[in-house]
């Protein structure tokens, strides 16, 4: 960058950096160093005052500072970068004695302000690093498929950067805080595609900035930028993780957030309001999405996502990107001179369509709301689905359906397509397609499934239909890492999961639940059994309840109240001689194991 002409020997730094075929190259050009780069070992930072409600300590989970990631090893692009950023502006000073001067004479006022563009230009020129990048093959596509999930995650109504965290221990303190587990600290995190102001580059660069700290993900690795010092992290050594997040908000809710249930800034130890405060807030109990980063030198960030979608296909991407960047193996050839050997590859028609017989099929977890594109060029499809008839406008009146979802990786249109069908007396009919974006999360585990002979389906609702209005579908399906209910292989009923019901007397079943928990995840969807039973203990000791099960094993109940809500839902149930069943929610915390249902409203 700079004006055509200028030739004063300060040219911008910069590298030409090249991806294709899985290697990579560099040519920087080099600068005489001013000095040695060494930078001291930092004391340890610390944690910015903050009040800390019924006295939880918070502690930092930032990770390593940028200085001591740097201390670790840092390449030639971020040694660039911080000379650049350690360049001091004299424009300033320039400008600030033209005017001083000016009581001498305008013509002074006149060469400062020339002087001033001038230096105003060498110091931005002086200041920034270029990097030219020429991105080719499989890198090409990992970044562009980065790009695209960063633009979807980039929808979230809001996110945040979680910069410090407490766990609650006491009971003072659960009850004192709205009965959350753990308290954080964060900041508002902005989502762009601009780079940092040192860097110039050919290409788009996702960033996620905060005033603390900021992540820019380039091609070949992510910069990490603290003020004015910058570190970065090979996508070899980045771990990422998503998962979905139960979050008690005290602010405003996010309008595509979705809400789980409501608690009380002041809760009793049974979990209702604490009537002594008169003042006392009822709060949402929203899922949030979380994406969680480790790295190399101790780099460590926690972001928060109004939505867990933008959580998921942004950490499958990031997985996609910590591919390590080597180059192929050489293909053998046949012995007999022959053609390579192709990968084998799905035949959808056999096994989907055409198989004498067709594939089982298994109910996947609800817990979430997917579009569906091209639906204007299944109506006839969809009209045959409900039968003809018309969805309301209102939620309550779109026709419920069950939709089958089925990958297809040879899609000469998208090999990373997952086509809707919807299930009919006659079989099954293509109603659209999942968004591309969407597709690129939800095939790899949808494929997985297809290989072990199993193809998911999911509740849907059809809309429109009524005065001239075209048919429309979506999904109630939850995120790509959430989607199997662990004890479930089957297609069977479920309940639809519209809020969360909270069970209770887990506390004498935790060697039942247990085995049921999965240590690589903070939550665990399975299949619950409601049954009819009475209240084992307590006031209302001998009253109706409903009995919770897993694969027919006790593991809690309901409250009394609750139990009389579902009451009628339950025995008509059993009377028709069907066994209800729900989506749950298992989690491990403080008090041991718990777990939660996705029920129906109900009046």
């Amino acid at each position: 960058m700079g004006v055509p002409g200028f030739r004063v020997g300060a040219g911008p730094r910069g590298s030409y950096i090249s991806l294709g075929d899985g290697l990579v190259s560099y040519r920087a050009t080099v600068r005489p160093s001013r000095g040695s780069t060494k930078r001291p070992t930092p004391a340890a930072r610390p944690l910015p005052g903050l009040p800390s409600p019924g006295d939880v300590v918070l502690s930092d989970v930032s990770g390593a500072t940028t200085i001591e990631m740097a201390e670790v090893g840092s390449s030639e692009l971020v040694t660039q970068l911080n000379d650049a950023a350690r360049s001091p502006l004299f424009w300033p000073w320039s400008l600030a004695l033209a005017l001083v001067l000016t009581v001498l004479s305008p013509w002074v006022l006149l060469a400062g302000v020339l002087l001033t563009v001038w230096l105003f230009w060498k110091d931005r020129v002086r200041r920034t690093v270029v990097a030219f990048y020429d991105v080719q093959g499989p890198e090409a596509t990992r970044f562009q498929r980065l790009v695209d999930s960063f633009g979807q995650a980039r929808t979230a109504q809001r996110a945040w950067h979680v910069v410090a965290s407490g766990a609650v221990s006491t009971t003072h303190q659960h009850k004192t805080n709205a009965g959350a587990s753990a308290l954080v600290k964060r900041v508002p995190l902005t989502m762009g595609i601009g780079g940092p102001r040192h860097l110039s580059s050919n290409i788009a660069i996702p960033s996620l900035t905060t005033p603390r700290r900021s992540i820019y993900l380039l091609p070949d690795r992510v910069l990490v930028r603290d003020g004015r010092h910058y570190a970065d992290i090979a996508y070899g050594s980045l771990r990422s993780e998503a998962a979905l997040q139960r979050f008690i908000e005290d602010g405003s809710v996010p309008s595509d957030s979705l809400v789980l249930g409501h608690t009380w800034q002041y809760v009793n130890v049974k979990g209702g309001p604490d009537r002594r405060f008169k003042n006392n807030r009822k709060l949402p109990i929203l899922q949030y999405g979380r994406l969680s980063l480790t790295g190399s030198g101790g780099y460590q960030a926690i972001f928060d996502f109004s939505t867990p979608r933008a959580s998921s296909v942004l950490g499958e991407s990031l997985t996609a990107m910590s591919a390590a960047l080597v180059a192929p193996a050489p293909q053998r050839q046949p012995a007999s001179g022959g053609p390579s050997p192709s990968v084998p590859s799905i035949d959808l028609d056999r096994l989907v369509e055409n198989g004498a017989k067709p594939l089982p099929r298994r109910r996947l977890s609800a817990q979430g709301r997917v579009s569906v594109v091209g639906e204007s060029h299944y109506q006839e499809a969809l009209r045959r689905a409900v039968g003809g008839a018309a969805a309301g406008t209102e939620p309550e009146r779109h026709l419920p359906v069950v939709a089958t979802l089925v990958p297809e990786p040879e899609n000469r249109h998208d090999p990373c397509a997952v086509r809707v069908d919807v299930v009919t007396g006659a079989g099954t009919a293509t109603v659209g397609y999942l968004s591309r974006s969407d597709a690129r999360a939800y095939q790899p585990p949808l494929l997985t499934m297809l290989r072990q002979g199993r193809i998911g389906t999911c509740p849907a609702k059809v809309t429109g239909g009524a005065a001239g209005r075209s048919y429309g579908i979506y999904l109630h399906l939850a995120d790509p890492q959430a989607l199997l209910l662990h004890n479930l292989v089957s297609d069977s009923d479920l309940l639809e999961p519209a809020r969360l019901v909270t069970v209770i007397r887990e506390e004498d079943h935790q060697e039942t639940l247990a085995p049921y928990h999965r240590a690589d995840s903070p939550r665990t969807f399975l299949a619950a059994e409601l049954v009819s039973s009475t209240v084992s203990r307590g006031k209302y000791e001998g009253a109706y309840a409903v009995e919770v099960r897993l694969d027919g094993a006790r593991v809690g109940e309901l409250t009394a109240a609750m139990s009389a809500r579902y009451q009628n839902l339950i025995v008509e149930a059993e009377t028709r001689g069907t066994q209800p069943m729900c989506e749950a929610m298992l989690t491990h915390g403080a008090r041991g194991y718990q777990i939660d249902l996705l029920l129906p409203n109900v009046r």
